[in-house]
């Protein structure tokens, strides 16, 4: 069990948190993250390369998403035991690069392929259901959900497009976009460092972090499940741009080795790489700070009041909350450097 008081409160102190609403701070207290079942004693994930996206059907099965070489394992986490795989090809269920996982509102589990730019859309037993290929391409994906409605939502760069969130009808028809950009002069570096974390809510309303410079929003529907009508409200449930400074240029990373000039990308930088609704309406936020090899885990009540914090000592990258309240999530193993998946609880001292 981690059990880890907040190290972060000091910087807190310094960052403005703003909220629509004013109200008497609630008491604070320390989350913690226990780490309750892990990959790492199973054969399955032995060659586990690149993981892009985590998932739990309603029946418990584990889906991963292994970009490279492009599969998805479908794992029966309480024997341990492979159940299922989903290969890489163009046929009927193969995928190429899968990414994101979200379950829908049948219980189907719906994976982003950004290779395909197609949403795979699969039972819960792992048999093929359709193929929604999508007629825009969002690139540099951060967040990937499915409305009340069937509709899919893709945060992220989509060229051409001036917006962050991209929201598809169930035939992959892009219905509308919106959303800021990021900040930065270079267009790679914009496109790059544009989108965040998502998660779709029962009551039509969707959860949205802005990376840099760093907010919380919760959108809300004019008409919350009518396909392609109504409008999107933005509710701002805490600002923190002074807590993650917007890297601007500093994505782009130019090299010369022999004469020959490289460019390459600083995808690692600190962000909002999850946020979760959580009981009674709080808001669980999750910031990764790869570099540092650690993330700092807080709770927002949804006037943007923190309500618990800790500063966790593993660079968590969570992808999926469970029925539970658990959530799904990967670790790199710092000898080898391969991905580990993680079940995560978070609970609150006191």
């Amino acid at each position: 069990m981690f059990r880890l008081t907040c190290l972060f409160a000091a910087h807190l102190a310094g960052v403005a948190i703003t909220s629509s609403l004013s109200a008497q701070a609630p008491p604070r207290s320390d989350l913690i993250i226990t780490e309750v079942w892990s990959s790492e004693a199973h054969d399955w994930a032995d060659g586990l390369s690149m993981v892009e996206g985590l998932g739990e059907t309603l029946e418990g099965t584990l889906w991963v998403s292994d970009a490279f070489p492009g599969k998805i394992l479908i794992v029966d986490p309480a024997s341990g035991r492979m159940i299922g795989v989903r290969g890489q090809g163009e046929g009927p269920g193969e995928v190429d690069s899968p990414g994101m996982i979200a379950i829908t509102p049948k219980g189907h589990v719906a994976v982003y392929d950004l290779g395909r730019s197609s949403i795979e859309v699969f039972s819960s037993s792992g048999g093929f259901v359709r193929r929604v290929r999508l007629l825009v391409r969002v690139e540099w994906p951060k967040g990937f959900a499915v409305l009340p409605s069937g509709d899919f939502v893709i945060s992220g760069p989509v060229s051409g497009i001036n917006h962050a969130i991209h929201q598809f009808d169930q035939d992959g028809k892009l219905i509308r976009s919106w959303g800021g950009t990021a900040e930065a002069s270079d267009w790679q570096a914009a496109l790059i460092g544009t989108g965040g974390a998502l998660q779709a809510l029962h009551d039509g309303s969707l959860l949205y972090t802005q990376g840099t410079p760093h907010r919380v929003v919760r959108y809300v529907p004019a008409d919350k499940f009518a396909t392609g009508s109504g409008y999107w409200g933005e509710h701002v449930i805490v600002e923190m741009a002074e807590m993650l400074e917007a890297p601007g240029d500093a994505i782009i990373v130019d090299t010369v080795e022999d004469g020959v000039a490289y460019r390459g990308f600083y995808v690692t930088y600190p962000q909002s790489r999850g946020v979760f609704e959580m009981t009674g309406g709080s808001v669980l936020n999750v910031v990764v700070m790869y570099d540092e090899a650690r993330s700092v885990w807080q709770l927002f009540d949804d006037l943007g009041q923190l309500l618990a914090e800790t500063d966790v000592d593993q660079a968590y990258r969570p992808w999926f909350k469970c029925a539970n309240g658990d959530i799904l999530a990967t670790r790199l193993d710092p000898v080898t450097d391969v991905p580990v998946v993680v079940r995560l609880r978070v609970s609150r001292s006191g």
